[in-house]
């Protein structure tokens, strides 16, 4: 069980099964590949288009660490020796870096819920939903200020300052991380989308299934079915038992 850190949800997780990975190679977009794989791992009980991005990040790195462990690297290309490395850090570093609070001057809206007001203008936090909804439009930042922003709070005067308060209230996990070059010892920084690399990750390990399902199924002569709905490390250790035994 995990609880979001802006909306205080508690959340179980499951381990994702051969399906979830199935769908993950069949859903363009790592916000929308994302957003169906929680929905599936954690229930029917959550608006999950509704979280705000935080909280679905924080949910993806959650289930990540489950997965992969506490460790995440980001490959670069020095841009001064070019050589191609990682930059590493840890997953608990990073979700501690994050402290949503309440902003200064920032009230809920009333009568519309889920929306607040600093000064004149008024704004909502970007949901995932918004997000995935946006990536489909040629300009996904208008779009998706057009989504959460009214227009006061898009114009020039007061857009700086509603932006100020919604890195407050929800500051995201996707930043840019520094670190140092282990070739050449170079400043390096590198983007880290956390959707983008959580996503790529699931997609990598599941590149096997369909082995490992063809397997398995010629080794117990078990359904499709029944072998992707087993978690990922006890199909893994099926298959792997098969292969040590010179079947596969």
């Amino acid at each position: 069980m995990v609880t979001t850190p802006v909306m205080r949800a508690e959340i179980a997780l499951r381990e994702p099964d051969g399906v979830d990975e199935m769908l993950l190679h069949e859903t363009p977009g790592a916000e929308a590949a994302g957003l169906g794989l929680l929905a599936r791992v954690g229930g029917g009980a959550v608006d999950w288009p509704g979280l705000v991005v935080t909280d679905f990040e924080f949910l993806l790195l959650a289930l990540r660490v489950a997965r992969f462990g506490p460790a995440m690297a980001l490959g670069f290309a020095c841009p001064a020796c070019g050589a191609m490395a990682e930059l590493g850090f840890r997953v608990g570093d990073l979700l501690a870096s994050v402290a949503p609070r309440p902003a200064q001057g920032v009230t809920a809206y009333a009568g519309r819920p889920g929306w607040f007001r600093v000064g004149p203008a008024s704004f909502r936090l970007p949901t995932v939903g918004d997000v995935v909804a946006a990536t489909r439009s040629a300009r996904p930042a208008l779009a998706l200020a057009g989504l959460c922003l009214d227009e006061t709070a898009r114009g020039r005067a007061h857009r700086g300052i509603v932006e100020r308060a919604m890195a407050v209230m929800a500051p995201v996990y996707s930043r840019v991380v520094a670190g140092a070059c282990p070739a050449c010892g170079a400043a390096v920084r590198a983007a880290l989308s956390v959707a983008h690399v959580v996503v790529a990750e699931f997609r990598r390990a599941a590149r096997f299934v369909v082995d490992e399902v063809d397997l398995i199924a010629r080794a117990y002569h078990w359904p499709e079915a029944a072998i992707l709905a087993l978690p990922q490390a006890r199909r893994r250790a099926y298959a792997e038992r098969i292969r040590l035994a010179g079947g596969g």
